[in-house]
């Protein structure tokens, strides 16, 4: 596999976690229920984490993508965000595991699994882009 193939591999499954995290984020507040009660600061109500993270992914994804663009970015942002997303990348291979780990065979095992081998994907083309920036294939 060329270098920028596994990168778009990599940009790919960016796109996809962050298309999975804001349906996440929409269908939690779509089916919350109404609950006249304020909920108490630090609680986790307000998802300013999640979109910060979806926000990082997007841009990784960005940088995985064209090299054109990627030429354009300066050296110490492309290595700020590839690094957080690769840290971010194997926070979610150990979420995914535990999980995984803790439910035994059940469908969502499955998704599990998937979530694994995509974040190591991730984490890897995020490491072969700090590593060749502007590999043109």
């Amino acid at each position: 596999m060329t270098s920028l193939s596994f990168r778009r591999a990599g940009a790919s499954v960016l796109v996809l976690e962050a298309a999975y995290a804001l349906l996440m984020l929409v269908a939690f507040a779509v089916a919350a229920p109404d609950d006249p009660e304020p909920a108490p600061a630090g609680s986790g109500s307000f998802p300013v984490t999640e979109a910060a993270a979806v926000v990082l992914v997007l841009c990784a994804a960005a940088l995985l993508g064209p090299p054109a663009l990627t030429k354009r970015v300066p050296g110490w942002i492309r290595a700020v965000v590839l690094l957080c997303t690769a840290a971010l990348q194997l926070f979610v291979v150990r979420a995914a595991s535990a999980n995984a780990l803790d439910q035994g065979l059940e469908p969502d095992a499955v998704l599990n699994a998937l979530m694994v081998l995509g974040a190591l994907v991730a984490t890897a083309a995020c490491v072969r882009g700090l590593r060749d920036p502007a590999a043109g294939g």
